[in-house]
């Protein structure tokens, strides 16, 4: 049985939070005080959101981040982050129901009552931080993608091959196109550019 769940009282300033991390330098150690007070969080009730990141796996226990701080600076993976060290933190709810973000309110609590044994004002401010979390966070696996998305150009249509006759049989002709890049020297003497083109002329027949 959990015998406690992290919760910050100014849980709207959790999304501008995550959103610093993502824009700011890396720290070697994330203070309570000065890391935060750079970023502008200097009321007091923003600093149980270090808590938070340490339950949570982001940061240790000493405050260095982890492996996990730098998928949450991730602009395309920091949401899958976030559901994953979700899914750790609160796996005793994700026991009771694997979707349980999105129950009811009074279930949530619910199961963070039973889990936790906690009284009725500590459940509803464990559940106000997690609802907020899970309102940032993708739970369903990341979708993987195409060759062509992960390069981020399309690939070209396969052109097709031409058929070929031979002795009566028709059959499919291979065929090979190569793409040559030249770089070509930066100069103002055109002649450097002529005995070029001239030598690709002779050897490559372009």
């Amino acid at each position: 049985m959990a015998e406690s769940y992290p919760y910050i009282i100014s849980n709207n300033k959790i999304e501008p939070i995550l959103t610093r991390i993502r824009s700011a330098a890396k720290p070697e150690r994330f203070s309570t005080r000065d890391t935060l007070a750079k970023w502008g969080f200097t009321a007091s009730n923003d600093r149980a959101m270090v808590s938070v990141l340490k339950d949570l796996g982001f940061l240790t226990e000493s405050g260095v981040p982890t492996e996990h701080y730098d998928r949450l600076r991730d602009q395309n993976d920091w949401k899958y982050a976030l559901g994953d060290r979700m899914r750790d933190l609160y796996s005793e709810l994700f026991a009771i129901d694997s979707t349980i973000q999105n129950a009811p309110e009074s279930e949530i609590k619910g199961a963070i009552s039973r889990v936790t044994g906690k009284d009725d004002e500590t459940v509803k401010r464990y559940y106000s931080t997690f609802k907020t979390l899970a309102s940032l966070a993708k739970f369903e696996g990341r979708p993987s993608r195409k060759p062509e998305e992960q390069s981020g150009a399309k690939l070209p249509p396969a052109s097709p091959l031409p058929d070929a006759q031979e002795d009566g049989v028709q059959r499919r002709v291979a065929e090979y196109h190569y793409n040559i890049q030249i770089h070509l020297p930066a100069t103002t003497e055109l002649s450097v550019y002529n005995a070029i083109f001239k030598s690709l002329k002779e050897n490559l027949g372009v």
